[in-house]
């Protein structure tokens, strides 16, 4: 199926004339598409739920989405943060992904730089670089010519790879595995190793015993702090939260259009300002608000989160101490819930940065 669709995008190249867009291309709202006859001379930015490039970007190409799919060729460098990453052409230089599922269906012409709930590299794709992958479960069908590095749950390989060094809980060699290096890893197990993979270099292994709480200790104390900081907010700004809650309780909408401004629309208004000799400062200025006000959210998450789930039960708007223990309680659950947990977190802090944005607005209407 997606051979065919490949091979319409290239038929339809060929019979359209192409649509030269302008050098530098920015592009936002609830989806975003470049179509298969359109050209981006120079560098792509977007940000929308839905991104999808059927076209060409001759540069690089930056994107933040719900759900990025690449259908066609881009001549450096893409940098994609999104729930599922999809490339099906290729990309020139290097790949860079965070998102919870991440698929590697043609050639990178450089490195593979992905942070991931998953990766998966077809057996189509070609990597001309290294893979450095941080997450949960890499399946590596495709020829890697560089090194296999990071950290996860799972590395499963079964192609050809230049060497590796990596640590993972299991570490698995398929039939089509051919190492041309060295096999170097740790390892909480043993390595499954079918008969037909290969090593041509040495196996390096450490195999070490992992205490489990060891993993869970950091994540308490991390989970301490955060109710640390949220209770000493709730104690000097109580009444202010509240306000906030409710504005939050009557318009949703408003408050979630606000956050992905906050974090979609406004990053990209800062890297354009960025990028100009006069609008530098505003642009860095504009980041580091950016960064601030998603800090704060953050630590009111929890706050906002369990008052907002009580309401429902004590038919008002209160912040207090309960409220704090379970809107961590809530975070806590969906922290061990692959993917869809983080989504939901994710969600839930965009909702918090558009409350306190609009509570912020209208402070300062009040004050002027």
């Amino acid at each position: 199926m997606v051979g065919g669709f490949a091979a319409a995008l290239v038929t339809l190249t060929t019979l359209l004339p192409a649509t030269v867009l302008a050098e530098t291309v920015v592009r936002t709202g609830d989806s975003v598409s470049i179509g298969v006859n359109q050209i981006v001379e120079n560098n792509l930015y977007a940000a929308a739920g839905n991104v999808s490039l059927s076209g060409e970007v001759k540069e690089d190409m930056y994107v933040l989405a719900g759900s990025v799919t690449i259908n066609g060729p881009i001549g450096a460098d893409l940098t994609a943060i999104g729930g599922t990453v999809q490339t099906h052409a290729s990309i020139g230089d290097d790949f860079r992904a965070v998102g919870g599922d991440v698929v590697i269906a043609s050639d990178v012409g450089g490195d593979v730089f992905v942070f991931a709930g998953h990766l998966r590299i077809l057996s189509s794709a070609n990597i001309a670089g290294n893979v450095y992958f941080y997450g949960g479960e890499a399946e590596i069908d495709g020829v890697v010519e560089g090194d296999i590095m990071g950290r996860a749950d799972l590395f499963f390989i079964n192609n050809s790879v230049g060497g590796t060094d990596f640590s993972a809980r299991r570490v698995v060699l398929g039939d089509q595995a051919n190492i041309k290096g060295d096999l170097r890893y740790k390892s909480v197990y043993d390595l499954e190793r079918s008969a037909n993979a290969t090593v041509s270099g040495s196996v390096l292994a450490s195999v070490e015993e992992v205490d489990e709480r060891s993993s869970v200790v950091p994540l308490i104390m991390f989970l301490m702090a955060w109710l640390f900081a949220s209770l000493s907010v709730m104690l000097f700004f109580r009444s202010g939260l509240e306000k906030l809650l409710t504005g939050l309780k009557n318009n949703p909408a408003r408050a979630t259009l606000l956050g992905l401004a906050s974090i979609v629309v406004a990053p990209v208004l800062s890297i354009i300002l960025m990028v100009t000799v006069l609008g530098s400062w505003i642009g860095v200025g504009l980041l580091l608000l950016i960064l601030m006000l998603s800090l704060i959210s953050l630590v009111m998450l929890p706050l906002v989160l369990g008052g907002y789930l009580l309401s429902f039960y004590r038919k008002q708007n209160r912040i207090d101490i309960w409220a704090a223990l379970l809107g961590m309680l809530v975070v806590l659950v969906l922290i061990n819930i692959p993917f869809v947990g983080g989504l939901a977190i994710f969600l839930a802090l965009i909702l918090t940065i558009g409350a306190v944005t609009h509570a912020v607005y209208k402070a300062v209407r009040t004050y002027k």
